[in-house]
Formats: structure tokens, C-alpha cells, sequence
């Protein structure tokens, strides 16, 4: 069984089994058992079950696209990922939808004295709850890069990472 964790912005591959494949794998809830495509948070870690979200993400046919009110270019970005290479429609915020994808970016976390990568930015995908409004976390992805990064080039990072991540041409 392979199992991804987010920590602190890094994906980590924890118990490894076999070789390096995709970036999918199984997951295990806090108590052990297996999730039904959440993630779980725990000391700081999420833990997503990615097959699981694959399977959702090749069955959903709408979704909704949630930025910052004025952030046009995640939402172009992210519109454009979804309708053009994905096929999937996207819905306006707070109809009906098979999933809600949402792009900010990370606030910074104090003071960095080094020259090293931050986090920059999160693309979470969320099942809708039965208001419309966000459900489970079924997706979290983190991008980082150098701290001094335009957030154009950073969303272009998150989507091509996403891409990469789940093969997505």
C-alpha cells in the first residue's frame, strides 16, 4: 500500500511498497480504517486517499471554482484547466455541482530567514455538502516555490503540478 501525506507543504511518501508510481495511492483514516476519499488531518498531516479521488474526480461532470473575489487569474487558470482538459463544466459558486475546487493562496507563516522554498499556494477539492457550500476535503496540493514568486506564476505552478500528478494532458 502506498500512502501520501501532506506535511507542511511537501507531499510525503510514507511506508513505501513497491516502486515509485503515480502519485495515487490508498490512505488510512485516524482510526485506522479506510477513508471513503476524505482527507484527514492529523499532527499537521493530511492524509488523502488518492485512488479515491481519482475515481471522483473521472466521475464528476460540473464543478465550482472558488478564488478570491478578485482573483482573476486563478479563476481563468482553473476554469480553463477544468472545462478544456478535464471536460468538465463548471457551475456557478453555490449551485449543484459534483465537486468544488478551490485555489488560494498560503498566507506567509512569519519570519523566513533563509533562502529556501516556502508555501506558496493550495489547490483543495472539496464534494459539495447538500447546501452547495464546501463538504469533505477529498484533494489537498500545495505549491512552493521562492518566496519573491508573482502569484500568476505560482497558479500556473499549482495547475501544472496538479496535472502532472494525475496525468491530466
Amino acid at each position: 500500500m502506498r500512502d501520501f501525506r501532506l506535511r507542511n507543504g511537501l507531499l510525503i511518501l510514507v511506508g513505501i511498497a513497491g516502486a515509485l508510481l503515480p502519485m495515487v495511492g490508498g490512505a488510512q483514516n485516524e482510526s485506522g480504517g479506510a477513508d471513503a476519499g476524505t482527507c484527514a488531518l492529523k499532527d499537521h498531516v493530511y492524509t488523502c486517499n488518492g485512488a479515491a479521488f481519482q475515481a471522483a474526480l473521472a466521475g464528476a461532470t460540473t464543478a465550482v471554482v472558488q478564488t478570491h473575489n478578485s482573483d482573476g487569474v486563478a479563476r481563468d487558470q482553473l476554469t480553463s484547466l477544468l472545462t478544456k482538459k478535464m471536460g468538465k463544466t463548471v457551475a456557478a459558486e453555490g449551485s449543484q455541482s459534483d465537486l468544488i475546487f478551490l485555489l488560494i493562496p498560503i498566507d506567509p507563516s512569519g519570519v523566513v530567514n533563509g533562502i529556501g522554498d516556502a508555501d506558496l499556494g493550495t489547490l483543495r477539492v472539496y464534494s459539495p455538502a447538500a447546501d452547495g457550500s464546501r463538504g469533505h476535503l477529498l484533494w489537498a496540493e500545495t505549491f512552493s516555490g521562492p518566496q519573491d514568486m508573482v502569484w500568476p506564476a505560482v497558479v500556473h505552478g499549482l495547475i501544472l503540478q496538479f496535472q502532472a500528478r494525475f496525468h491530466i494532458k
